[in-house]
């Protein structure tokens, strides 16, 4: 059966259609997006506008397992809440990378975790790395996460060469993300 490139496209523009109205209804996208797509549902959107919306990925970051976009806070240690970045305010937020400065906060574990402080100190961060989110099409999360510390930078203990442990108090630091 041969199709015409305008039935093509009609076919393509639902299905996009009904994908984002799935996807609504099952909680994929956040507040902001939702209301943005119940604005756009409203106005008057020509069929490439709304497949070109419909095809383009959405970049995340996880938080403790929570999909987020450009956040204001990202908790790095869910289990303790001992490591995490806030304030940050993003420079870039694209496929290939997100950067942003804000205040990283971590626990000093002095004399113990439990009772240990909490210190803060002005980071940049870079996410980079990307996954596909299980269950969630079109959506894809940063894997890995570098903080490069502009002041105060937490203790990192390390085996040195003599076998004794001690603390190290590294410029970067790279970890996976949640």
């Amino acid at each position: 059966m041969k199709t015409s490139w305008r039935h093509s496209r009609t076919v393509r523009t639902a299905a996009a259609g009904a994908a984002a109205a799935i996807g609504l209804s099952v909680g994929l996208f956040g507040a902001a997006d939702a209301a943005t797509a119940a604005t756009a549902s409203h106005a008057k959107t020509t069929p490439a506008a709304a497949t070109a919306r419909a095809a383009a990925p959405r970049y995340v970051v996880t938080d403790c397992g929570h999909a987020q976009v450009e956040p204001g806070t990202i908790v790095l240690a869910c289990a303790d809440y001992g490591l995490g970045l806030k304030g940050l305010h993003w420079t870039s937020w694209t496929p290939q990378l997100a950067s942003a400065s804000g205040t990283a906060w971590w626990k000093d574990c002095i004399p113990n975790c439990a009772s240990g402080h909490i210190l803060n100190g002005p980071v940049v961060v870079e996410l980079y790395g990307s996954a596909a989110v299980k269950g969630h099409p079109g959506e894809y999360r940063y894997t890995r996460v570098t903080i490069t510390y502009l002041g105060a930078r937490p203790a990192v203990y390390v085996k040195n060469c003599s076998g004794k442990i001690v603390p190290t108090y590294p410029v970067t630091w790279n970890q996976s993300v949640n």
